[in-house]
């Protein structure tokens, strides 16, 4: 390149970089996590901020949910497409030889859990009687759509329960 670019991007969950997007009551920041940023923009890497499947589809005006509502037909299709979009995208870097250094979503997440996502087991029913929700070990959906399209590239997540080592396993990511 002949100008200041890094030709470098890494894919970030959308509440990552705007955490009025989450469900109420859950939002760990008053907007974007700064620590985070701050390690991104050291490393002068540019960002593609993921879509927020769960605010498209549901809204702002969402309960909290769990994987099992959101692993349907409908919604998983639409992921699909979000997918398919970030995909064409990510070629399009590719192709013009930027280095794609991979995916950060959200652990417990039920569309953006990389490890864990998070469960309901069989409950079903009203939301005030919702019992409280489990971990399980498998991805939230956009984040098995996404790995579907995105074959090849490292998936990573932020954990809130560990921000320090969150931020040393994206640091290894950008390292890599």
């Amino acid at each position: 390149m002949r100008d200041s670019r890094s030709s470098r991007i890494i894919l970030l969950a959308h509440c990552l970089l705007n955490q009025n997007s989450v469900v109420i009551g859950k939002a760990r920041r008053k907007g974007v996590v700064e620590e985070l940023l701050q390690l991104i923009m050291k490393e002068g890497i540019g960002i593609v901020q993921l879509p927020c499947p769960e605010t498209y589809f549901y809204g702002l005006r969402r309960f909290w949910g769990v994987r099992e509502q959101f692993d349907n037909p409908g919604f998983r299709n639409y992921c699909g497409k979000l997918a398919q979009e970030m995909k064409d995208l990510v070629t399009e870097y590719l192709r013009n030889d930027y280095e794609v250094l991979g995916v950060v979503g959200i652990k417990g997440s039920p569309s953006c859990g990389v490890s864990e996502s998070g469960s309901s087991e069989s409950w079903m029913g009203p939301p005030h009687e919702a019992k409280e929700y489990t971990k399980v070990g498998k991805k939230g959906i956009f984040m098995e759509e996404l790995s579907k399209k995105l074959e090849g590239l490292v998936f990573e997540e932020w954990d809130w329960k560990d921000i320090q080592g969150s931020l040393e396993r994206i640091k290894a990511l950008i390292k890599a």
